[in-house]
């Protein structure tokens, strides 16, 4: 036992450990806070991780599947692409790149489809909506116009869809519709489409009337074949908007101002302010790009905007301000009345409410625009009176056209092609079952037979041989 005053060494050592373990102790909870906050990390990454590639396989989905018999790419590649085509005004070699590009960027091993590829898929799709059989039926109603291409040749399209099939509550979608008829022609003569429609008849059954424009060999062709004919609305409209302004003196001289200012300020410090171009074809069907720019630029002027040399050079504008102005009101009225039409169709609800919209106009030309388009709804009433609702417009054939010409467009030589065969490929629902037995039943040969039946030679054909001779 040690004396007094002296340290017992035992004592010294439980003091020691006390304080060494205190210091692991501490330790150790340091140790346990950072092994949790990297835990979290590791969750936190997972997480992340598994997301990333759940996102991945989902991606992944459209490379995996079957394949048509006889092709080496799955499906839902060749749905892709498609829609891709259909939807979008991609070229087919541009598709094809930016099939490539995804393709690195996701990081998988798959063939690139050609642009010869593609194009053949589209044929194939077309060309099997095309011929498919449509149902008997008799309450079909017809969409049909024709379209004049480079050359002589006239292309004749006729989309179909049952009445019952309608959705009033929205405008057309392709996928709604069924392509009928697509047939080359040099000339589209009354006769000869009364036979199309002939042909029709026996294969679909009873038409109950057709839409379309108002052109002299499709009217006469609808009225052989004994087919009422609806006018299509924004035709109908642009006629009635003729009828007024082709000899209206105000009008005549500001589309003639607006004409000379785009020529003569095209290469001055005025450009940024010229007219917009006008359509002599359709120029009455777009009195809302006249009236728009003549109203924003009047603004501007008031506004102090426009000056020095740019104000000398539209000034003149300032003269038919009151005119633009009742244009203005004019063309707002027209396109509440198209809009109801086209979406909800003629009935004798939006009738009455057209014809509502129509009073509000109070100016003389709206007067005299409210007078004719009275008359127009009293006749369209008086054309079917058993149908509750019709449709009352063929914009969707203006589309589809419109679309071709943008495929087209790059090759000015090309003219009537068997491209057509994409207006038929627009109809497609691009459902992966459709796409199959389309690509399964449908060979080139059936192609090319289909072209040199309906399409024959093109322009571009015909010149690289007579250059080539050269």
């Amino acid at each position: 036992m040690p004396l007094f005053g002296e340290i017992n060494p035992w004592k010294e050592k439980a003091v020691k450990r006390r304080l060494e373990n205190k210091a692991l102790k501490k330790e150790v909870k340091q140790l346990e806070f950072s092994r949790n906050k990297w835990r979290n990390k590791v969750d936190l990454l997972t997480a992340s991780n598994k997301k990333i590639e759940d996102e991945l396989k989902k991606k992944l989905l459209i490379f995996d599947g079957d394949k048509p018999k006889g092709y080496g790419f799955m499906i839902l590649i060749i749905k892709d692409l498609m829609e891709h085509k259909l939807k979008t005004s991609i070229s087919f070699r541009a598709l094809a790149l930016s099939f490539c590009i995804r393709k690195e960027t996701m990081q998988f091993e798959c063939k690139t489809p050609t642009h010869t590829t593609l194009l053949n898929w589209i044929h194939k799709i077309g060309y099997y909506q095309l011929i498919r059989t449509k149902e008997k039926a008799d309450d079909w109603i017809i969409i049909l116009d024709e379209s004049i291409q480079l050359g002589q040749d006239k292309v004749l399209v006729i989309f179909g869809i049952r009445e019952k099939d309608i959705d009033f509550s929205r405008p057309l979608r392709f996928q709604d519709l069924s392509i009928l008829t697509e047939r080359v022609r040099k000339t589209w003569t009354g006769d000869l489409i009364n036979l199309e429609l002939d042909n029709l008849k026996k294969e679909l059954g009873c038409i109950k009337y057709a839409v379309g424009d108002y052109g002299s060999d499709l009217k006469k062709g609808l009225r052989l074949a004994n087919i009422p004919h609806v006018h299509d609305i924004t035709h109908k409209i642009a006629l009635l908007l003729e009828k007024m302004f082709k000899n209206n003196t105000e009008y005549l001289e500001l589309t003639k101002q607006m004409s000379e200012m785009r020529i003569k300020c095209a290469q001055t410090k005025a450009a940024y302010i010229i007219p917009p171009k006008q359509r002599v074809k359709s120029r009455y069907q777009n009195i809302k790009i006249i009236s728009g720019w003549c109203r924003k630029i009047i603004r501007a002027i008031e506004n102090g905007k426009i000056k020095d040399e740019s104000y000398d050079k539209v000034k003149w504008i300032l003269k038919y301000k009151q005119f633009i102005e009742d244009l203005s009101e004019l063309n707002s009225i027209i396109c509440d009345v198209e809009k109801i039409f086209k979406h909800n169709g003629f009935s004798k609800s939006t009738g009455k409410e057209c014809s509502v919209k129509v009073e509000e106009l109070k100016t003389d030309i709206g007067i005299s625009f409210k007078e004719k388009f009275k008359e127009y709804l009293i006749e369209t009433e008086n054309l079917l009176p058993n149908v509750d609702k019709m449709l009352m417009t063929s914009d969707i054939i203006e589309s589809a056209f419109g679309k071709y010409k943008n495929y087209v467009s790059l090759n000015p030589m090309a003219g009537i092609t068997n491209l057509i065969l994409c207006i038929a490929a627009f109809t497609s629902s691009l459902d992966e079952s459709e796409i199959k037995e389309a690509l399964e039943t449908t060979t080139i040969n059936d192609i090319k037979k289909w072209t040199n039946e309906f399409v024959g030679k093109t322009l571009y054909q015909k010149r690289r041989e007579v250059l080539s001779c050269a």
